[in-house]
């Protein structure tokens, strides 16, 4: 039986899910859950949880964290803390940015899933990754949005 590719997903398209202010994106983001998931392995990391626990509305916090209760939880480690660092030194981004990145790439995630335009999907911030981690000899997941998989066999 063959592998399912690994894909880390960021927090933007989990809370994409239930944007009303977007619709494109959030029926983008449906179809990218309904069609293109089932074919991965699917991991988030405990900065995702710790995110959505801070959710004010609380049928909103639990319809996020249902949307999420099959994907596996990446534990932010030492080694994740270490190496957002390292990100933190190369570029401008948000630690939490940082922590994602870092998560995925320990965690040898195949690809960072996200709707971060602003620092994540940016062609800077692809460049450091791999210029980073091919020097620290780990894994470098390819950053994309969910919109990326269509038109694309999976």
């Amino acid at each position: 039986m063959q592998k399912k590719p690994k894909l880390y997903l960021e927090c933007s398209v989990i809370n994409m899910y239930f944007q009303k202010e977007a619709p494109y994106l959030r029926d983008l983001t449906r179809q990218f859950w309904r069609d293109i998931l089932p074919h991965f392995d699917v991991y988030v990391s405990e900065v995702i949880l710790d995110e959505i626990r801070v959710t004010v509305e609380v049928n909103l916090r639990k319809a996020l964290e249902n949307l999420m209760k099959d994907f596996e939880v990446l534990e932010v480690t030492e080694e994740v803390i270490k190496l957002a660092d390292m990100y933190l030194s190369h570029r401008r981004l948000p630690r939490g940015d940082a922590l994602h990145l870092a998560s995925a790439s320990i965690g040898e995630m195949d690809f960072l899933v996200t709707w971060n335009l602003r620092h994540l999907y940016k062609r800077g911030t692809q460049e450091m990754i791999r210029e980073v981690n091919a020097r620290l000899r780990i894994p470098i997941p390819t950053i994309v949005t969910p919109e990326d998989f269509f038109g694309e066999e999976v």
